[in-house]
């Protein structure tokens, strides 16, 4: 890695070459190759995350291209994660990225949790957000979600290290969870660049400082607003709750 591609950067107060090198040694498994991975790995290796792993099964399609912009029309019937992972490597010679061309199943997360420091879930559906929250909160690992749908998104973050709420203190999973995606319910992709930068910040903060709390934000661009309810532990919680496990 070299220092001077990140000269601007190191500017900033308190951000130190001692940061940066542990910025760059931070292990990234990213979850997702969609619309919110876009920016989200954007801004993580152009902030020097250096190694990072991206999980998808899915292959490009005409209808991305809008709003995935690291896609065009010659990537069309690819595997996504495939094509992210060469994208990047060209642009980016620093960095060890790798694909894993599937949708990745409890078990797959539990066998590459070992290796990785930051999860990010940038998946489109409930049952990979439920599992990443469970294989986390076990292994104790942080876990920043993001989701999107229309002009609404919400990002949230979670310190398994402490007795923290955790996702499906957010979204139960016995509730009947409407399962909206871009597919069905269409998105605009400001949305998903405001949710992929809030997640690499929030990676830049747990790196800077290990003691981050537990957070949720949620964004309307409807009206430009953005919100941070108060993150609750649900004591009835199957997964940190009294009655877990």
């Amino acid at each position: 890695m070299n220092l001077d591609f990140f000269e601007k950067q190191l500017l900033i107060d308190n951000f130190s070459e001692k940061l940066q090198k542990k910025i760059f040694d931070t292990n990234c498994l990213v979850i997702g190759g969609g619309g919110i991975a876009h920016p989200l790995l954007t801004y993580l290796v152009s902030t020097g995350f250096g190694n990072i792993s991206i999980a998808d099964g899915d292959k490009v399609e005409l209808s991305n291209l809008h709003r995935q912009y690291h896609f065009n029309a010659s990537d069309l019937n690819k595997r996504k994660a495939e094509v992210l992972k060469e994208k990047f490597k060209n642009e980016y010679e620093f960095i060890d990225i790798k694909s894993i061309n599937k949708f990745l199943e409890e078990k797959d997360l539990f066998e590459l949790i070992e290796h990785h420091d930051l999860i990010f879930d940038a998946s489109d559906n409930f049952q990979t957000r439920y599992i990443s929250n469970d294989v986390c909160h076990e292994h104790k690992k942080p876990l920043i979600s993001g989701a999107a749908e229309g002009m609404l998104g919400i990002v949230a973050a979670f310190n398994f290290k402490e007795d923290s709420p955790c996702y499906e203190c957010l979204f139960p999973r016995n509730y009947d969870l409407n399962e909206n995606t871009c597919q069905n319910s269409g998105i605009t992709p400001s949305v998903l660049g405001i949710i992929g930068s809030f997640m690499a910040s929030i990676a830049l903060k747990i790196i800077a400082d290990n003691a981050f709390r537990s957070s949720v934000m949620r964004i309307n661009l409807s009206d430009l607003s953005i919100s941070q309810p108060k993150l609750k532990k649900d004591v009835l919680c199957k997964i940190c709750g009294e009655n877990k496990g």
